[in-house]
């Protein structure tokens, strides 16, 4: 029988949001170069994407003396409607105690082909969890414990802070590892 270690499964196929997300109501078509609020964002990189939204890397060129990397979250028209993600967040910015939160920098709403997309720009942080662990374990290595245990503090005392600002999360496996 031969060895088939060798093989290791692949997401390649899933790996990109759906084309048909890409019409009215859905995703913004967004290209590298593509700028946002009157050309201060140029998109240079995709991060990501989920349900709701894709995740670009941009660069934040209009801040006088801090100019910066940032992320941009679009949300697909049709979750921009009945959206309470940007209240969540100026909520539990306010209430802000720790700083294992993502910090939002700006929002704007960004009218495109397929309807008006909210847009929430945020502090650029490193790979997720997810990421972090699904490379370790497709390397065939593995985190070391106090990594592990710093991983695991960190969103135990985001869970619990959001908690007590009376908020639940619900993709932990999104949460950026090691922000400091």
């Amino acid at each position: 029988m031969n060895d088939l270690s060798i093989y290791r499964s692949s997401n390649l196929l899933y790996n990109q949001e759906k084309m048909s997300r890409y019409g009215p109501g859905g995703f913004h078509p967004v290209r590298l170069g593509d700028t946002f609020k009157e050309n201060r964002y140029k998109v240079c990189h995709k991060l990501g994407w989920g349900g709701f939204s894709t995740v670009w890397l941009a660069w934040d060129g209009m801040r006088p003396r801090l100019e910066m990397w940032v992320s941009i979250k679009v949300k697909s028209a049709d979750s921009t409607e009945n959206d309470r993600e940007l209240g969540v967040l100026r909520a539990l910015q306010e209430k802000m105690a720790i700083h294992h939160i993502i910090r939002q920098l700006d929002d704007f709403v960004h009218y495109g082909l397929n309807g008006c997309h909210q847009c929430l720009v945020f502090e650029l942080l490193g790979p997720s969890v997810d990421t972090i662990t699904n490379d370790y374990h497709e390397g065939g290595d593995q985190l070391d414990p106090e990594t592990i245990l710093k991983i695991t503090t960190q969103m135990l005392e985001v869970i619990s802070f959001m908690h007590k600002a009376a908020y639940a999360h619900g993709g932990l496996a999104n949460y950026p590892a090691c922000n400091n």
